[in-house]
């Protein structure tokens, strides 16, 4: 009997799941196997096992590896599936490993950003099979402190300013800074889990709950256009095999 195709999702913290990206995903007969690294021990199958790998948004941070005795474990899985060309997608946290995987410096922003903010998407995003699904200048959804360098030969598809956001590692590992799988209902519960933040990084929680109306029915389509994106690479590697 042919396997479904299986992807190895990494979750580090319990508020920040695939949350709108589960959607597509099973829709495309993927099985997701979720690795909680704060709560289960680390998979004992290899990267070859899988067809892909979501490495979601942590409170840790890249400068804090020796501090978490799982980030050593993540950081060899990217470096396989970069070697193997598995279809690696990291969001946030895991975008900032991917760049530290890949061999470029990660270090605290000179300019947080928390809440809404738009990201302006070049040319070369367009022509990306996975990228080209959130559009020319999306607003997007963020939580982070941190940022990196574009690592050598990695191709930037979009920025804020000068931070970069969204890039891609060789022929199969995309990165983005901004949460992409979060939805309404999650961007509520952190409204108010993390208010303080909010309240002083981001114009506050009234003003963010407002942005939030305005745009999360386009964003949840961007979402789920791109989760549906992500799974057709997943569904072309585990066809390859």
């Amino acid at each position: 009997m042919t396997r479904s195709p299986r992807i190895l999702v990494i979750q580090h913290n319990l508020d920040d799941h695939l949350n709108e990206l589960a959607l597509p995903l099973m829709q495309a007969g993927i099985d997701v196997v979720p690795w909680d690294v704060e709560n289960q021990p680390a998979p004992t199958e290899p990267v070859e096992a899988f067809d892909g790998v979501i490495s979601l948004g942590a409170i840790a941070g890249v400068m804090e590896e020796s501090q978490h005795t799982w980030m050593p474990i993540e950081r060899r899985i990217f470096e396989r599936a970069l070697e193997l060309e598995v279809p690696l997608l990291g969001i946030c946290f895991g975008s900032q490993l991917l760049a530290s995987a890949a061999g470029a410096e990660v270090y605290k922003s000179a300019t947080p950003e928390v809440g809404w903010t738009r990201v302006e998407m070049n040319a070369a995003a367009k022509s990306d099979a996975v990228m080209a699904a959130l559009g020319d200048s999306p607003s997007v959804f963020h939580f982070h402190y941190d940022t990196f360098d574009l690592p050598t030969g990695a191709e930037l598809f979009g920025v804020t300013g000068d931070i970069k956001q969204a890039f891609k590692v060789g022929p199969k590992a995309w990165g983005m800074q901004f949460h992409i799988e979060v939805g309404a209902a999650a961007m509520f519960s952190w409204f108010a889990t993390y208010a303080r933040e909010f309240e002083k990084l981001a114009g506050g929680v009234d003003h963010q709950k407002a942005l939030t109306n305005e745009y999360w029915a386009d964003y949840r389509a961007r979402s789920l256009a791109f989760g549906e994106a992500y799974a057709q690479e997943v569904l072309a590697y585990a066809a390859m095999r």
